[in-house]
């Protein structure tokens, strides 16, 4: 029995790192070539790996054919430095390593005392051989300065990508960053991930207005990664395109900023269905403001990053983010709800009913309590006047009726009331949000990362009509999102040239 409770054991911790395994699907991998001047590979070379921000070396050597490999890389910049016996030292600084991309640069060292040292300091983007995965990479620079809309939501800027459109009319997502990539639907068909882990919403139809979990703040995100074709199969799951977030980490030096982005109507034209219904500029005042701020706790070795981002909105009409309702509606007037119908009679005219000619008048009503005669030959008796006795109106319709409001619109006599009833409502939305991520590296071939990412959104808006009609639709009048993502994951490179 013991040994039975210790194989389970045994496989609980087996899956457990098998699911951390694949989840954690971001990092990167350097591999090369190492030759002398001739193309003659050099085995046994040192290649010394070193990450800009931190300072934190990885160490390894080439093998029989010159080559190297060190996989489990943070995406971050790098350089490189080789030696070898009767040969100058060369290095190479500047080298951008992506999430998920396996990047390849090879070194020609020349012939030489090793205390002398070739340095490339400058040059063109790597090209990317390793891989025939189609998209788009952006910094943190592009990312935190591109236009992002509004709310400044990262997902928009996938629209730079190949293959990428707005989403298609009526998506749920149309104003939470949805996309259309490679022709399928925006909701549910994209995926996305936060540092390399799923972060898909898994809210019923996207009532959340996001195909995505957490959001994190554009000056939070380090890089953001669109692909759209050609990606490997481990990422799965959709027909669209894998978008990835990757947050800011801490680095050997304090970095930080302080940030505010607000927006108020002052210069912003009326909508055009307030100006037809004759309703000046609802209000809008939205404020986005936060922090971020990374830092080494032992230098060169364990860093920590944390960042806060705020959003309050204030608006109407459903002009930024849903939020209000705006619009035309019908509604009866007071006069047809007491049962009056007399506005919609007209013209009379004649009709031929199973060869018998009837008479009526345009917008007649008929009481169903005096239908007369069998099988095909029914007749009924108009109300008189086209009203509706009060006697015959049920009280429970009556209460009903009475929480209706007046038509603000004109009607035209002798036709049904259409666009009647013009609406602009409040709406109000707050977002707290933030991140927090701690890298740590225990030896030459083991880190250990981790991260915690959290979102909460309340969002009110008063509904068209007073009381039980409501009429706030499929959304609601208020909603709450409360959003979670936490990670952790413990990396060793096993061998240096196998994988």
């Amino acid at each position: 029995m013991h040994r039975c409770f210790t194989a389970l054991r045994a496989a609980l911790l087996a899956l457990t790192l098998a699911c951390a395994l694949f989840a954690q699907r971001d990092l990167s991998t350097l591999v090369g070539i190492v030759t002398d001047p001739s193309g003659s590979v050099i085995p046994n070379a040192t290649v010394v790996v070193t990450e800009t921000s931190t300072n934190e070396v990885y160490t390894l050597q080439t093998n029989t054919a010159g080559e190297y490999i060190r996989p489990a890389l943070k995406p971050s910049i790098y350089s490189i430095s080789v030696t070898a016996p009767g040969f100058k030292k060369a290095e190479q600084q500047g080298i951008d390593l992506r999430p998920g991309e396996r990047t390849a640069v090879n070194i020609t060292l020349t012939v030489g005392e090793a205390s002398e040292t070739i340095e490339v300091t400058a040059s063109e983007p790597l090209l990317q051989t390793e891989s025939t995965q189609v998209g788009a990479a952006l910094d943190s620079k592009q990312t935190a300065e591109l236009p992002l809309g509004s709310t400044r939501i990262v997902e928009f800027l996938a629209r730079l990508s190949p293959g990428v459109l707005p989403p298609e009319p009526g998506s749920r997502d149309i104003n939470g960053g949805g996309f259309s990539a490679n022709g399928v639907r925006s909701s549910g068909q994209n995926n996305f991930l936060l540092n390399g882990v799923d972060n898909n919403s898994n809210a019923i139809d996207f009532q959340n207005q996001t195909s995505f979990s957490v959001g994190p703040s554009p000056d939070a995100i380090s890089e953001t990664t669109v692909s759209t074709n050609g990606y490997n199969a481990e990422y799965g799951r959709s027909a669209g395109a894998v978008i990835n977030v990757e947050l800011k980490s801490g680095t050997n030096q304090v970095h930080g900023d302080l940030f505010e982005y607000m927006q108020n109507r002052d210069l912003d034209a009326n909508v055009w269905t307030n100006n037809l219904g004759g309703i000046p500029r609802g209000t809008f005042i939205q404020n986005q403001f936060g922090a971020t701020l990374g830092a080494p706790i032992i230098k060169d070795k364990l860093f920590f990053f944390v960042d806060y981002q705020g959003t309050t909105i204030a608006t109407s009409g459903g002009a930024a983010g849903g939020l209000g309702f705006g619009g035309f509606d019908t509604i009866p007037t007071p006069a047809m709800l007491a049962g009056n119908f007399s506005s919609l009679l007209g013209p009379g005219g004649t009709s031929t009913v199973n060869g018998q000619t009837v008479s009526f008048d345009k917008g007649m009503i008929y009481d169903p309590a005096s239908t007369s005669g069998t099988g095909s030959n029914l007749s009924r008796t108009p109300f008189p006047g086209n009203i509706i006795p009060a006697s015959r109106i049920d009280p429970i319709y009556a209460k009903i009726a009475a929480l209706y409001p007046a038509p603000n619109e004109p009607v035209v006599t002798g036709s049904y009331p259409v666009n009647d009833f013009y609406v602009n409502t409040p709406g109000y939305q707050q977002t707290e949000q933030g991140d927090s991520r701690v890298d740590y590296k225990l030896n030459d071939k083991s880190t250990l990362f981790g991260s915690v990412s959290w979102s909460n959104t309340w969002k009110t808006k008063a509904p068209p009509f007073p009381g039980a009609l409501d009429g706030s639709g499929f959304t609601g009048a208020t909603e709450n999102d409360l959003n979670r993502n936490g990670q952790i994951s413990y990396t060793e490179a096993i061998e240096h040239y196998r994988v």
